[in-house]
């Protein structure tokens, strides 16, 4: 359930990260009270994630889902110039994210308790 609340979390942050462009610097009354919601709503999301979560990994694979989101709105939104280097730099944000659920996937068996022995 945690992966619904983190990508939650990251899609109500990368709305409210295009609210904040949209607001011209807080200008603009309506985008700026739209991004504080998503922002707000954003937190709700990231902080039942946590629940179950480790913070290191949850907390990083919600933040790389929202470069990636922020990175697709800034195209379609905000008409954002695209170049191999920043989708290269995508592609190396989605590889960590991979990497680290996939290394956080496998301490846990199947009952969903982790197998880490704790601290010694």
């Amino acid at each position: 359930m945690y992966l619904l609340w983190t990508f939650a979390a990251a899609a109500t942050f990368a709305l409210g990260g295009a609210f904040m462009k949209a607001s011209e610097g807080m200008t603009q009354l309506e985008p700026t009270l739209l991004l504080y919601l998503c922002f707000a709503a954003g937190a709700t999301f990231q902080a039942l994630a946590l629940r179950k979560a480790e913070l290191g990994v949850a907390y990083i694979f919600s933040l790389g889902l929202e470069a990636v989101l922020v990175f697709v709105l800034g195209q379609v939104l905000f008409a954002e110039a695209v170049s191999c280097w920043k989708v290269l730099g995508v592609a190396s944000i989605l590889v960590g994210m991979v990497v680290m659920h996939h290394e956080d996937s496998n301490q846990d068996d199947p009952t969903g308790e982790s197998l880490d022995a704790g601290p010694v």
